[in-house]
């Protein structure tokens, strides 16, 4: 502002005082430079970048100097008066306008002055953005699976699925997905993001889809993503944070972490290039799970990855990731004592260790934990600790072949397992030497092959892509409430493929479609129902027959 204010005095001075005894020509000229300075004062002013009193103070200034008269110097008596009238070439006078039009300029466009429409500042530092889904689903259930009331009327350990409703009824329906995503940048260090999902909060964790069909009723939105991201400028900046309820840090499949989930808690990731070809990263963070007010043994999620990407040839990238979680107190243990009653009811640490049923769905094993005296209703918990390895491998082929290939193989295995450990938190002993076969296998791997041919990402019309994957998931490979909810309709315990395809109609808009056939592992341990009363069952209901089939077809759009 001070040179512009500097140039406004110089200007009104110089056409005052050049005014009083400048020739008519050049008069008219002085009087447009006034006027064009005096009309940049005014703007100013409007503006909020100069007070009033500021500009009436310049003006009085300008006049000050301009009727002042002009120092005379000292002359002999016999030389003669000489009249001198101050001039300012054309070419200077060019010059301070040209410097005075291009600074108010450029601070008019940085400031947006003067435009209806202007926007502020902070705005191109944001971005929007966000996809909605139309899908409408099918669900195939066999006829010869085992009724879901003989799973519900499970009581003693070991357990598995005891939450299962349908089993034999063909369902049909649509759903719909809303996601709203903000993006801000606080600065070259600093970003936020905030992102709005449709999805009951009641319903699994990895599935932000609303079935539709509630009397043309509202539907509820959640908060999905709520983050900070803080990349400080040291390591070249490959070391970056995110605080807040984030997107998922790791690299994987949906064997692992579905693609709607979001994680709550601290992570942070550090990586490096050391080529444009080659790259190594490292990821760590700690997630909260439950917070309990009454028992010090919160349930928390600890993980850590490191992995890295290289070019193997031209069009050739392959990338490798290894993790290792720790679920931490998410496995269940079996209460001593009764209930507590009268005053302690309610400020007892009492089943901290349950597995929620608004988290569980359905394939792991699960032991009751009531106290042993209890004929209640059963509380369950998880058998098996988790502590699952996860590697995943990935090759890309760009440019090799006539469409892109993409191929990833996925293995997790939990090394958590350790029957003794779940026999001593149950309280009973699940190896009974007349029935040997009774014992709980360890079931604790999964695997996941997938090719996709086609193009990554539709954006445009007629781009197109096709995958092809084969799954396989024991029992107590995963926590069944992290898992993906088209495969199996949710949770572990099952084999099976998937085949779909998705095709560009327009501009960030596709049509895909997908079947997913899955059926129930065997582990040879099955017991049936006794005759008469299909409620009343012994044995191994993990081995029960549970065979389905989904279809899915999804309209997509993205903005």
């Amino acid at each position: 502002m001070k040179p512009i204010l500097t140039l406004l005095l110089a200007s009104l001075i110089a056409t005052s005082a050049q005014a009083q005894n400048a020739p008519a020509s050049d008069r008219e000229e002085l009087a447009r430079l006034r006027a064009t300075t005096q009309a940049l004062i005014d703007a100013l002013v409007s503006q909020g970048l100069l007070t009033r009193d500021k500009a009436e103070a310049i003006l009085k200034q300008a006049q000050a100097s301009a009727a002042a008269p002009a120092p005379q110097p000292q002359a002999d008596a016999a030389a003669p008066k000489v009249l001198r009238i101050p001039y300012v070439p054309e070419t200077v006078r060019q010059q301070m306008r040209d410097e005075i039009k291009a600074e108010v300029l450029a601070q008019a466009k940085g400031e947006r002055w003067g435009q209806p429409d202007a926007l502020p500042e902070w705005i191109d530092r944001v971005k929007v953005g966000g996809d909605l889904r139309v899908r409408a689903q099918s669900e195939f259930f066999d006829k010869a699976n085992v009724l879901a009331e003989v799973y519900r009327a499970q009581t003693a350990s070991p357990a598995w699925s005891p939450d299962l409703v349908n089993t034999t009824t063909d369902r049909q329906r649509l759903t719909l997905r809303g996601r709203l995503e903000v993006d801000a940048k606080l600065s070259d260090q600093v970003q936020a993001g905030l992102r709005i999902a449709t999805g009951s909060t009641g319903s699994s964790a990895t599935s932000t889809s609303q079935t539709l069909g509630n009397d043309f009723n509202r539907y509820t939105l959640g908060l999905d993503r709520a983050y900070i991201r803080w990349q400080p400028d040291v390591l070249g900046k490959g070391l970056s944070a995110d605080f807040g309820r984030m997107p998922n840090p790791f690299h994987g499949t949906d064997l692992a972490w579905p693609e709607d989930l979001a994680f709550d808690g601290v992570a942070a990731r550090l990586s490096h290039q050391f080529k444009p070809e080659r790259s190594l990263f490292a990821t760590a963070g700690i997630f909260p799970l439950e917070e309990l007010q009454l028992s010090t043994k919160d349930k928390w999620l600890i993980g850590a990855q490191v992995g890295g990407e290289i070019d193997l040839a031209r069009g050739v990238q392959f990338k490798l990731g290894l993790a290792a979680y720790d679920f931490r107190h998410m496995e269940g243990r079996r209460e001593t004592d009764p209930p507590p009653s009268g005053p302690r009811a309610g400020a007892t640490n009492y089943f901290a260790s349950q597995y929620s049923s608004g988290l569980r769905l359905k394939g792991n094993t699960l032991i009751n934990i009531n106290d042993p005296t209890s004929a209640a209703a059963p509380t369950w918990g998880l058998a098996s600790k988790f502590r699952p390895i996860n590697l995943t491998l990935g090759l890309q082929l760009d440019g090799v072949l006539p469409v892109p290939v993409g191929m990833t193989l996925d293995l997790i295995k939990n090394t958590g397992f350790d029957i003794a450990d779940i026999e001593k938190r149950a309280g009973i002993s699940f190896r009974d030497p007349s029935h040997p076969e009774q014992a709980i296998a360890e079931k604790t791997n999964a695997v996941q092959g997938r090719l996709q041919i086609g193009s990554p990402k539709l954006t445009r019309h007629g781009e197109w892509q096709a995958f092809a994957a084969f799954r396989l998931v024991q029992r107590d490979a995963w926590i069944d409430g992290f898992t993906d909810t088209t495969w199996h309709l949710g949770g572990t315990n099952y084999k099976g493929w998937s085949l779909g395809g998705s095709y560009g109609l327009d501009r960030n808009f596709w049509v895909s479609g997908r079947w997913t056939s899955t059926r129930n592992l065997d582990d040879g341990v099955r017991f049936l129902a006794a005759p008469g009363d299909p409620t009343s069952v012994s044995g191994n209901l993990s081995s029960a027959p549970l065979k389905i089939e989904v279809f899915q077809l999804d309209l997509n759009a993205r903005f």
